[in-house]
């Protein structure tokens, strides 16, 4: 290669994900990169995942495989083990269930070599299904939360303004396997906090962010996010804890930068809309969620003025949706509900 090769340390997270695993370990093993350590992690998954990993890891010299005996309980807890082994200069967290195109560690390499002071760098994604059927590029999420077009072309920006401006209203690096980061600067803000069950990368890199100069962005598709029923946005459809990580992220972003403060109530009232969004009855009649949702109307509720009239308003339209179901006119609603709520992020319908 014609630059210098750094040691990347590609660390393999999996649970349960054995129908992809052989897929993900092939894209990992035909990457153009090969000065690589790998680093695989199974957290006592109860299907084929483990004999999958050892056969793999055997014909693989430069692989190291721990398999836990008890299931640790969250993804990131399996992050931040990968992470304490890694020796490599630049990390790359490759998910067991996602896949990527044979150039991406020399694409993200070769810019982080460049950009010396940049703390990551990462890839557009295609949101695949569980076939690896491609569903559409997440630059279609850029533009509907941000109404721009600032991510079809590659740039390195001021990581602490990323923070202000972009990530209190939204996760801008949607996928951890599409990201390579410089290992002395992750050593900055580890362990990942493993409280959070669905925005722990979120929250991650927002603190990494936070304490770093400049990221860089290339708008190459080189990685595929498998959107699939076991994965853990999907698993949050119809739940809280989603919102309450949300606004624990904007808090920590608002103490952070307290010159953000419009940005912050214009991005708390961005995630209270996501919050109406997904209410429906059933969660209303458990006892549990609807002690969540009162808190989270608690919450909200300062940032508007009548409040509780827009929730009014949401199962209004939930009714009329029940009606034009019923009657066949389906699809007319769904090209309106997209224009008014943003709450299609977190109720992506898989293909059927």
């Amino acid at each position: 290669m014609a630059f210098h090769a750094p040691l990347v340390s590609v660390i393999v997270p999996n649970y349960n994900h054995a129908p992809y695993l052989i897929e993900r370990l092939k894209t990992i093993e035909n990457q153009t990169y090969k000065n690589v350590e790998i680093i695989l992690l199974d957290d006592c998954s109860t299907d084929d995942s483990a004999e999958i990993l050892k056969n793999w890891s055997v014909r693989n010299s430069h692989t190291n495989l721990i398999i836990n005996d008890k299931n640790s309980g969250s993804p990131f807890a399996q992050w931040n083990k990968g992470i304490s082994l890694a020796r490599g200069e630049y990390v790359w967290i490759a998910e067991s269930d996602d896949a990527c195109e044979p150039n991406l560690l020399e694409v993200l390499v070769n810019v982080l070599e460049n950009e010396k002071d940049a703390c990551l760098a990462f890839c557009q994604s295609i949101l695949i299904d569980k076939e690896g059927n491609q569903l559409h590029s997440f630059n279609e999420h850029y533009k509907f939360v941000f109404k721009s077009d600032r991510w079809e072309n590659d740039f390195c920006a001021d990581a602490r303004e990323e923070c202000r401006r972009y990530m209190l209203f939204h996760n801008t690096i949607p996928n951890a396997s599409a990201v390579l980061f410089r290992r002395k600067d992750l050593q900055k803000v580890i362990p990942v906090d493993q409280e959070f069950k669905l925005n722990g990368d979120w929250f991650f890199y927002v603190k990494l962010l936070s304490v770093s100069t400049k990221f860089c962005y290339t708008a190459q598709p080189l990685n595929y996010f498998r959107y699939h029923a076991n994965t853990q946005r999907l698993s949050a459809r119809n739940k809280t804890y989603a919102f309450f990580e949300i606004i624990r992220i904007q808090d920590f972003i608002l103490e952070k930068f307290p010159e953000a403060k419009d940005d912050f109530i214009k991005a708390r009232r961005l995630c209270a809309y996501w919050w109406i969004g997904n209410i429906n009855g059933k969660s209303l009649f458990n006892k549990a969620l609807l002690k969540q949702h009162i808190q989270l109307y608690k919450l909200f509720s300062p940032y508007f003025k009548h409040f509780w009239w827009r929730i009014v308003w949401h199962f209004s339209f939930i009714s009329i949706r029940k009606v034009l179901i019923f009657t066949g006119l389906k699809k007319p609603l769904n090209r309106l509900r997209a224009k008014l709520f943003p709450g299609k992020y977190f109720e992506l319908e898989l293909p059927e």
